[in-house]
């Protein structure tokens, strides 16, 4: 999936958590949101006057509107890899960001699982 393909299923897929994400959809979106709140701030802080280190209102509308969807890539890449969604859950714990990440850069099961098609099969039908 290219960046831009990924981008547009990951906003089209706006609040869907169902069915199964490739690795480089959901770590393509992941460059696409650090480059956006990297822009947000820098429009927070030479546009709007916003000291470093704080959020300011383009940080914040960013931040808000970009929760969601990558919530659900989130969810949806752990499907491919046969976790459940709830799994994103263990972000909220310091050590349970390093089984997450390895979780979501670990290649997905080939052919259908419990939770839908393989991605990777459905992306080369062009």
């Amino acid at each position: 999936m290219s960046f831009s393909q990924s981008i547009k299923t990951c906003f089209k897929k706006y609040v869907d958590s169902n069915g199964r994400a490739s690795r480089s959809e959901f770590w393509y979106f992941q460059l696409f949101l650090i480059i956006l709140y990297f822009l947000a701030d820098i429009i927070d802080y030479s546009v709007l006057g916003s000291g470093i280190g704080q959020t300011g209102y383009a940080s914040l509308t960013v931040q808000l509107g970009t929760f969601l969807p990558a919530i659900c890539v989130s969810i949806r890449r752990l499907h491919d890899v046969e976790r459940s969604g709830w799994w994103v859950l263990i972000a909220l714990t310091c050590v349970g960001i390093i089984p997450l990440i390895f979780w979501e850069a670990s290649k997905g099961v080939s052919g259908p699982n419990e939770h839908g098609e393989d991605p990777l099969a459905t992306d080369q039908t062009d």
